[in-house]
């Protein structure tokens, strides 16, 4: 079984505590379970069980969370919570089973829930038709809409539970001061001036960022690999860590890095038309993107990546030339 590196802050387990806590949860025989660890994501370990009848997922936290950005730390909690409220909703995601954090098998809370059969959209996204793209993307505008239809009565960020945001001008502004704070305890070079550049763009867009019309839940990460297909149809979304209640286009499908907005979401999305102000939202939230990636890369020793910088610097660049009203 892989173990941790110097460098990861995935909290792997040996195959006996696994088989302890599926022991404890399924009160069934441990020793023909099958363990294998699933790829993918940041932060957590996520190992797929099968007892040869049923597969199921674990999910653990990382033990040391210093090297991840403040906003994901300590929040495995509100995956649970929202696994629990996408069920309620019929919102297609994995089954909740069980939430532990008592530290009395593993150390880190973890979460147990139902397998979601299919493939992962951004695995064979460039294998699918354009008709098949356009398809999964009016899906994805029709989850998030629902996601969205719950309303919110004040801002919430599950990494602060307790901080209260008067607008969202305060909000977003709390997100990007977290992040710059995580890189400038690195020292991370960001570029000439960034730190200074970005807060000047957050605080000149504030009328902008403000003007919102749906304060409500959303999902902050719906990119292509949290999302599995079958079939053409999206059988689930798999990471439910980073819902914030916020401004609805805080959805992630609004503000991918490459700069577009697909139609077929916003379609899906009941036909979503943007005025001025959305479209400068949207903007500083692609700014905000791809800044959390380059610094949660670098705070976990993945790499620095010059194409992240670039794209940083391009979204820097367009902000700066949007004229305020």
């Amino acid at each position: 079984m892989k173990k941790n590196n110097s460098s990861s802050v995935k909290n792997y387990q040996s195959d006996f505590v696994i088989k302890k806590i599926y022991e404890t949860h399924f009160h069934k025989n441990a020793d023909n379970l099958n363990i294998s660890i699933l790829s993918g994501g940041l932060k957590n370990a996520v190992y797929l069980i099968d007892d040869g009848i049923e597969k199921v997922v674990l999910k653990i936290a990382p033990k040391d969370e210093t090297k991840m950005i403040s906003a994901d730390r300590n929040i495995l909690w509100w995956e649970a919570k929202m696994l629990k409220l996408m069920n309620e909703c019929d919102i297609p995601t994995p089954k909740f089973i069980a939430y532990d954090n008592s530290g009395n098998i593993c150390q880190s809370s973890y979460i147990l829930m139902s397998y979601i059969k299919g493939k992962n959209y951004l695995e064979i996204k460039e294998t699918l038709s354009a008709e098949e793209v356009a398809n999964i993307e009016y899906q994805l505008g029709v989850i998030s809409k629902k996601i969205c239809s719950i309303k919110g009565n004040a801002f919430f960020l599950p990494s602060q539970p307790n901080k209260k945001f008067n607008n969202n001008f305060e909000f977003v502004l709390n997100l990007f001061e977290l992040l710059l704070s995580d890189a400038k305890s690195k020292n991370m070079d960001l570029g000439d001036d960034s730190y200074n550049i970005i807060r000047n763009i957050i605080y000149s867009k504030k009328d902008s960022l403000n003007n919102i019309s749906n304060l409500c839940l959303n999902h902050t990460d719906i990119w292509d690999g949290n999302v599995i297909v079958n079939n053409g149809q999206v059988e689930g979304i798999v990471d439910f860590t980073d819902l914030y209640v916020c401004d609805e286009l805080m959805t992630f499908y609004f503000h991918t890095i490459d700069g577009i907005t697909s139609e077929n979401f916003l379609r899906g999305f009941d036909n979503k038309v943007l005025n001025t102000d959305e479209k400068i939202r949207i903007e500083i939230y692609r700014m905000y993107t791809i800044l959390k990636m380059i610094v949660d890369c670098e705070l976990k020793q993945y790499g620095r990546f010059d194409w992240m910088y670039e794209n940083l610097n391009s979204k820097i660049d367009v902000l700066q030339r949007v004229k305020n009203k």
